[in-house]
Order: C-alpha cells, then sequence, then structure tokens
C-alpha cells in the first residue's frame, strides 16, 4: 500500500511516540516529560550550559527553564555549579542519573532509527540521509 506524505508523516511520529512511551515504561524515564528529556539531551551536548545558553537553545523563556532545571535537580538529575569566574551565573551539570537519562534516551532514539531503516538497502538508507538533511533545514 502506497502512502501520502502526510499519512506517512503521521504514521511516523505516532510509531516514534509509541516506541518512545515503551521503552520510557521500562526504564526510569517514564516520569521525565519530552521537555526535560530534550533539556537533558541538550545539557549533555552543550557540556553544561547556564540557564541563558539553554533557555535560547530550548527556545523557551529563562524563568520556564529555570522551572524546568527545578525540577530536574529536585529528582537527582542535574545540579547548578557556581561559576568561578561569575558568582552570580551557574551551570547547569548533568549528575550521574542524568547522565544515565541522557545516554538511554540517545540509545531510544537509535532504536527508532534502526527501525525506521531495518528493511532499506544501503544505497536507500543514503538517499534518506540526504532527504532528511534536507528536509531538516526547515527547522533551523
Amino acid at each position: 500500500m502506497n502512502y501520502s506524505l502526510e499519512k506517512l508523516i503521521s504514521i511516523f511520529l505516532r510509531q516514534s511516540e509509541e516506541i518512545e512511551d515503551d521503552l520510557k515504561k521500562e526504564s526510569d524515564l517514564e516520569g521525565l516529560s519530552v521537555k526535560q528529556l530534550q533539556c537533558i539531551e541538550i545539557i549533555f551536548q552543550m557540556g553544561n550550559p547556564n540557564l541563558s545558553e539553554l533557555a535560547r537553545k530550548l527556545n523557551i523563556t529563562k524563568p520556564s527553564v529555570s522551572a524546568m532545571i527545578d525540577k530536574l535537580e529536585e529528582n537527582g538529575y542535574v545540579e547548578r555549579i557556581k561559576s568561578d569566574v561569575d558568582r552570580r551565573s551557574a551551570h547547569i551539570h548533568l549528575t550521574n542519573k542524568g547522565i544515565s537519562a541522557g545516554q538511554l534516551h540517545d540509545r531510544l532514539h537509535q532504536n527508532i532509527a534502526q527501525r525506521l531503516t531495518k528493511f532499506l538497502t544501503d544505497s536507500e538508507k543514503e538517499i534518506m540521509l540526504v532527504l532528511f538533511n534536507k528536509a531538516i533545514q526547515s527547522f533551523k
């Protein structure tokens, strides 16, 4: 059966959400929202950003990021470390629990990618990679 592009995207997103929900239930990530997982992922990628940097990257307000970090800190995923240069500023560091959550979330994404490309040849994967890279430009 051939689907329209819109239908394929809808199926892909729904399936990805279901996979993510199932894998979260099997792990310590179940209590984390999508935004919190995204925040943990970005902290890891950025290497201990401050609140302003994190707010810009997440495209949300600094008070919203601060509230999210408060919750993540309360649950043991992150900690605020005062800057050596400017004591008014703090950098967000992942705890061991936060690092584990980030690694688990990364494995979850790898699982989705493997399922998505399971029946593709290497050349089809290359074509998909080129097309996805081109399509993602509209999100930047």
